[in-house]
Formats: structure tokens, sequence, C-alpha cells
């Protein structure tokens, strides 16, 4: 009888530390992808691009208010600060100014607030499109652990891109 108390403890036991390291790696992962501070006077909006096979050797541009901000390419995401009020968000291959039909959204940036937006390629038959999506918290943390991507300081600019 002794004994089989013993293996269950050992089992809980096992379990409760397996708990604990799912715990502390989600934590641990969860700060490289920092939230706003509330008192800040713009919002903090990220640029997510994951792993993909279409596309990847092409850098991506991230636009605001069709203004190039950074080109991203697989695995990379970027953070920018934006003051509060209407701004429209675009993704689209290569240029510094916005193309017309892309795919544009629309969001009310708050101050203090956090926002995610990722870079999603479409493929279809005649054309590839890629467009800018916001996300949740959630979604961008799982995209950040699953993809491993990291941040991309220099927004994948580089002083011969000028």
């Amino acid at each position: 009888m002794k004994e089989k108390t013993h293996f269950r403890f050992g089992a809980t036991f096992k379990f409760f530390l397996m708990f604990v390291f799912l715990l502390t790696s989600f934590f641990i992962n969860a700060q490289d992808l920092p939230e706003n501070d509330p008192n800040a006077e713009y919002g903090l909006v990220y640029f997510l691009r994951g792993k993909g096979h279409a596309g990847s050797a092409t850098a991506f541009s991230a636009l605001i208010d069709n203004v190039r901000v950074c080109k991203l390419n697989n695995r990379r995401y970027s953070a920018h600060q934006v003051e509060p009020g209407e701004h429209e968000f675009k993704a689209q291959f290569g240029g510094k100014k916005g193309k017309k039909k892309a795919e544009v959204a629309v969001i009310e940036i708050e101050a203090g607030k956090t926002y995610y937006l990722q870079m999603i390629m479409q493929t279809s038959f005649w054309v590839n499109d890629v467009s800018a999506q916001e996300i949740t918290r959630n979604s961008a943390l799982r995209l950040f652990n699953d993809d491993k991507i990291k941040l991309d300081p220099y927004c994948g600019e580089t002083d011969l891109d000028e």
C-alpha cells in the first residue's frame, strides 16, 4: 500500500513541476512582446510577420497612413509609437508609398493601448496579395511563440535603402 501512495505522490509532483515549467515559460515569452504603458501619450502598434513559404524571400512593407515605417522579413516584428486618432495600416510587397489597391485596416488608436497587426499573404491563381490584419494579444503571443519571431530593431531598413 505504501508503494501505491508513493507512486501517486511522484506522479502528482511530476505534474506540478510540468505545470510550473509551462507557466513560467509562458510568462517569460510574453515579456518579449510588452504591452504599452497605460499612461503613455501614444498607442503602441506591432507589425508581426510569421513564417511562411510563399513570399518568404521578399520583405513586406508595413505602412502607416501611406508612409512606409518598416520592411519585415519572415519571423520578424516591429513596434511603433503612433499618435492617438484614426490611422490607416497597410502591408504590401515593396514600395515606400501605399498602393491604391492595397487592403486597408483603419484603427482608432487610443493613448496607452496596444495593437497587433499580422502581415498575411493571400495567394490566388491570378495574383498574390499582402494585407495587415488586426489580431488579439492572445493571437499575437501564439504567433510570437509558435513561429519564434524576433524583433527587427532596424525594421528591415539599411543605409542602402535610402
